[in-house]
């Protein structure tokens, strides 16, 4: 089974890890912050636990508007890291949703990822508290049908049902 078939309704996130992802996003101001999420998913409670974050640089070409993952450190954890479940950016000046460049990356990571979360500074209510807006969502794979022009001789080739993924909101719990 494919990460993102599984029944998904909520990411629960350890109170450290999600301080871990706040103080990092804050330090990468004004630049947006990426990294890897590590857990486990659970069928029976469809939910997927964070247990760790590992920040990953950030090397886009404008790092104050985009993310990408730095491409030797991101092989280098798929290779030898145990559980990696999802994938974390900010946007530093903006609300946690998903941009259309955020989209458009999507088929680059989707197949292995079950969640992708996207954070955003808030303001603070106390001074030296760095608090964190983060939305999660559930990567949803889906196929898009090739539509057959009648036209075609039969003997054609037609390009088969091509992948596609979404990203559908979940609710996101700090345990």
């Amino acid at each position: 089974m494919n990460p993102s078939d599984m029944a998904l309704e909520q990411l629960l996130l350890h109170a450290a890890v999600q301080q871990h992802i706040s103080d990092y996003t804050y330090d990468c101001l004004p630049e947006e912050a990426c990294g890897v999420l590590i857990g486990h998913s659970s069928a029976i409670s469809r939910s997927v636990t964070v247990t760790q974050f590992i920040p990953v640089k950030n090397t886009a070409e404008f790092p104050l508007h985009s993310f990408h993952l730095d491409p030797v450190q991101w092989t280098r954890l798929v290779l030898t890291e145990k559980g990696i479940i999802g994938l974390f950016h900010s946007h530093p000046h903006t609300s946690p949703e998903p941009s259309g460049e955020d989209l458009l990356q999507l088929p680059s990571f989707g197949g292995l990822l079950q969640v992708y979360a996207i954070g955003s500074p808030a303001a603070p209510n106390a001074p030296g508290l760095k608090p964190l807006q983060l939305h999660a969502y559930k990567i949803m794979r889906e196929k898009e049908t090739a539509e057959l022009d009648s036209d075609l001789p039969s003997n054609s080739w037609v390009r088969p049902a091509a992948e596609f993924y979404s990203l559908t909101p979940i609710p996101c719990q700090i345990k």
